[in-house]
């Protein structure tokens, strides 16, 4: 049975760390830790520490590091640029795609996008999903946490010029698997545009400034269902599934 896993740091051997108070009360309240039990922690950038704890009460979870390790980020590192769809799908995409083991999530505006933040709103969206990934990961025993960004134009956002990018596209020649690198590269970005598509002028431009187009078959799938099932492939296609 797997530890419970929280990410309050990895500090080095013999030291101690502190689980924030939300994670304590659930540590102490759900998973009914106890002095003598241990779990894990990660500090989200590839450090991880097996602690014993050595107090536990309503608020406070204390434990000692008995062990750490340190591992390099996989490579590719997947981003995964997506035009944010309505309602609670676009935090069970987060959720998913941080389970799969994602990079980076980026919101994108795009030209035909239904969903759209402007002033505080945008500047709340952030955090919100941080925390959703930031749960997720923990359900997942992730050692790392994915970076969340956006919402972003897509002119800013689609660089192709600065990392390997594929696009899905309903209209491409291609599937995704035959327009994968097939050398694994340090990075690769997967857009997912919005219900409405991608326009084939963006598309098209993309292309001419080196993204690939690709499709994921004939039915029409939506934007979190497309964004899952094509991270699925891309990261299975280099070893980091399975």
């Amino acid at each position: 049975m797997s530890l419970p896993h929280f990410f309050a740091g990895a500090p080095p051997l013999g030291e101690p760390v502190a689980l924030a108070s939300e994670d304590a009360r659930h540590a102490v309240r759900s998973l009914r830790l106890r002095e003598g039990d241990e779990f894990t922690s990660s500090d989200g950038r590839g450090g991880l520490v097996r602690c014993r704890v050595v107090r536990a009460a309503h608020l406070l979870v204390e434990g000692q590091v008995l062990e750490r390790t340190e591992e390099p980020r996989p490579r590719p590192g997947l981003s995964v640029l997506l035009s944010p769809p309505k309602g609670d799908r676009l935090t069970w995409a987060v959720q998913k795609l941080t389970e799969l083991g994602v990079d980076r999530i980026v919101l994108v505006e795009s030209a035909r996008g239904v969903r759209r933040w402007e002033g505080d709103r945008a500047a709340r969206i952030g955090p919100r999903l941080e925390a959703v990934a930031r749960e997720a990961a923990k359900q997942a025993r992730h050692r790392f946490l994915p970076e969340v960004a956006g919402p972003i134009p897509w002119a800013e956002a689609v660089v192709p010029d600065v990392e390997p990018t594929v696009i899905l596209w309903e209209r491409a020649r291609r599937g995704l698997l035959a327009s994968l690198p097939e050398d694994r590269p340090d990075r690769l970005a997967l857009v997912v545009g919005p219900e409405g598509g991608i326009p084939e002028e963006d598309a098209v431009a993309a292309e001419r400034a080196g993204a690939v187009l690709a499709g994921l078959g004939p039915a029409i799938l939506r934007i979190e269902t497309a964004a899952v099932a094509a991270s699925a492939v891309v990261l299975a296609r280099y070893g980091r599934l399975g």
